[in-house]
């Protein structure tokens, strides 16, 4: 086989190498994970070249190169390709730590959101906030979430809701999406996540502003268009001219859909061909079945059910009705104020039916499918390299050893976080004729 291109990367001595999608696999109701032991993995840049097992790599011909690669012994330990996390708020300012203690007391939301409680408290806080304080903001909860094995991250608007806010909110998800030492940020426009308190005597005109102004306005700028369809939101016609009108300019669609109530919202976003529908607590048998025949992704958020004290959506139920299930953290300040999708996993486990095969799709396979990446969430030559290197021997401790960060680095477009070690001796084959 002709000789391939100089490695940039590689990394040795892995005692499980994760595909999600390889030679020996373990069934899944909704797929497999592929697993390679004593494996190697070698990149080139942000793309994985080859992967296999470690016995081969020596066999393996490289064109010769003055600058030899970054070497990472894994230790005998676990790699997979990053998490990615397909549901967050990550832009927004303030919190709602003392909201958490009042819910936990007694209080209802309703109570708290008279208060001055809710949505509206984090919009004030961030309307306020600057543009450069939503960065270091956004930075710092990135960095957390690139701590505990993340890679990849949608970061929703909807905290602003008005022109100017959410233009400043998504301004900062692009900005992310261009750094290269984060987790890649996938933006995503949710002007319509409730109406905020100045339109609440005319929320037809919040409605036509956000449809007619502002999506006109962020085409090309954010990738999703979302809704949350809720009865304490948006109806299921306003979110249909909403996200009709998003189609028609080129966004992809996803929703907030049957979260508190059963709204209509799934069977809508399988009518507009979304990518994924998100929350479905309050699914039907019948919204299921719409989903899956329109291969809509259903990203499940079981923080939320911690946060809340509610019961965990039926991640089998899903699976019966053949819907790709994904977790996300669903990162905000009132409902889920947490960056750990292993957290999320271990939640999936063992609170909404999910077996630790399906966990991990829900997060790198599935995950990836929630937000229409293809070059992702698989290891598979001419991939990104996107890893997570758990210090683990063996994969099943993950979900089984929780509330600790099972995850010492990731690789992010083949650049090791923290760095590689220095390089190490590095004698590639000679390119030949085999």
């Amino acid at each position: 086989m002709p000789a391939l291109p100089p490695p940039t990367l590689v990394i040795r001595n892995i005692g499980e190498l994760l595909t999600m999608n390889g030679e020996r696999t373990i069934p899944s109701a909704t797929g497999s994970v592929g697993i390679i032991s004593e494996a190697a993995l070698v990149a080139r840049g942000e793309r994985i070249i080859w992967l296999g097992p470690m016995a081969q790599l020596d066999e393996i011909a490289f064109e010769s190169s003055e600058t030899p690669p970054q070497i990472i012994d894994a230790g005998g330990k676990v790699v997979t390709p990053g998490l990615i996390d397909a549901h967050t708020h990550l832009v927004f300012a303030g919190d709602r730590a003392g909201e958490f203690q009042q819910r936990h007391a007694g209080a209802s939301y309703e109570e708290i959101q008279a208060r001055g409680g809710g949505i509206a408290s984090t919009m004030r806080a961030t309307r306020a906030a600057s543009y450069g304080e939503l960065v270091a903001l956004a930075r710092e909860r990135l960095r957390s979430m690139r701590a505990h094995g993340t890679t990849t991250v949608e970061a929703k608007t909807g905290y602003g809701l008005d022109r100017e806010s959410e233009e400043r909110l998504l301004t900062v998800a692009v900005h992310f999406a261009a750094e290269t030492d984060l987790p890649q940020v996938v933006p995503t426009f949710l002007g319509a996540h409730v109406v905020p308190p100045e339109f609440r005597a005319d929320r037809a005109a919040y409605v036509r502003a956000v449809r007619d102004e502002w999506l006109p306005a962020f085409a090309g700028r954010a990738a999703f268009c979302d809704v949350f369809c809720e009865r304490s939101a948006f109806s299921l016609d306003e979110t249909r001219s909403i996200l009709s009108t998003a189609r028609r300019l080129g966004y992809h669609l996803k929703l907030h859909a049957e979260q508190l109530s059963r709204s209509g919202g799934a069977a809508l976003a399988a009518e507009l061909g979304a990518t994924s529908a998100d929350h479905l607590d309050c699914a039907g048998d019948a919204d299921l079945d719409h989903l899956a025949a329109a291969g809509v992704v259903g990203v499940l958020l079981p923080g939320c059910s911690l946060t809340l004290n509610t019961p965990y959506p039926d991640a089998r139920r899903l699976i019966a009705h053949g819907v790709r299930v994904a977790l996300a953290t669903d990162f905000n300040p009132g409902t889920c104020y947490c960056e750990n999708l292993q957290m999320m996993v271990a939640l999936g486990i063992a609170h909404m039916g999910l077996t630790l095969p399906e966990a991990l799709l829900a997060v790198t396979r599935h995950a990836a499918a929630a937000l229409a990446l293809a070059d992702r969430g698989t290891l598979a030559p001419g991939l990104r390299c996107d890893l997570a290197l758990w210090d683990i021997p063996r994969h099943d401790a993950i979900g089984y050893h929780f509330g600790v960060n099972l995850v010492t680095g990731v690789v992010i477009g083949g650049r090791p976080h923290p760095p590689a070690p220095p390089v190490s001796s590095w004698e590639p084959c000679a390119p030949s004729s085999r």
